[in-house]
């Protein structure tokens, strides 16, 4: 293994018994309950076509890729840097442990929001976190996403995201994002194509044939209201 050699994927995981959790089976639960034999399992090889890092070679690259990832980001530092240690609104702490893998383009993030303006328009859109977040330190129209995670601002959907709507003013709106496609189907209704491996995320709640491509779950705050999270495991191109 290259020293300097950068492996992204360590970014993913909390712990290093969340990274090795990752390589058991169903059949390993089933059949072997016993904790470290199946630790010891995954160790020498035997659940991957490489012999996973032991716990010193997870840290050394989870320093590295922190290293890597961090210049790429903002000349500040990581837009969740700007949330407070004692801060604990659920919707912050889903965007927090979000931004780092859709910088590194392991996960692409869509973000359903709602709130109501001040003429009591209800104001709602589709929003592309990872082209938000870096887009926000140079677009004039644009989320403050710093005052966000300060928790001293709403995240509201603008007209040239994802898709906007207020139907006060009779105002629908859809525009593609750096990383996806809009798309509208008879049978499925709003559709969005990532552009990198073409695959389809659905946002609607019912099973149907994309539904595997994005994982959906709703977090609500007092601060925020309700959020629904899209979330895209990106396939890399062979």
């Amino acid at each position: 293994m290259g020293t300097q050699q950068v492996d992204l994927s360590v970014l993913n995981f909390e712990t290093y018994n969340d990274y090795i959790n990752s390589f058991t089976t169903a059949d390993d639960e089933r059949f072997l309950s016993n904790r470290k034999v199946i630790k010891s399992i995954v160790q020498l090889g035997y659940r991957t076509t490489k012999v996973p890092y032991d716990q010193d070679e997870f840290d050394r690259r989870v320093n590295i890729a922190e290293q890597a990832i961090r210049p790429k980001t903002t000349k500040v530092g990581l837009l969740g840097d700007f949330m407070s240690p004692t801060n604990t609104d659920p919707v912050l702490l889903e965007f927090k442990r979000r931004e780092i893998p859709n910088l590194i383009k392991y996960l692409s993030t869509i973000v359903f929001t709602s709130y109501q303006a001040k003429d009591g328009s209800e104001i709602s859109g589709y929003i592309d976190l990872e082209c938000s977040w870096r887009h926000a330190a140079s677009d004039i129209k644009k989320i403050d996403w710093k005052c966000v995670f300060e928790g001293r601002c709403r995240v509201k959907a603008m007209p040239h995201h994802l898709s906007y709507s207020n139907p006060r003013y009779n105002m629908v709106k859809y525009t593609d994002s750096d990383n996806y496609l809009v798309m509208h189907d008879h049978y499925y209704g709003l559709l969005f194509m990532h552009k990198g491996d073409r695959k389809i995320v659905t946002v609607g709640g019912q099973y149907n044939l994309y539904s595997k491509n994005a994982k959906r779950s709703m977090v609500y705050s007092p601060k925020l209201g309700y959020v629904v999270f899209y979330d895209h495991i990106v396939r890399k191109k062979v």
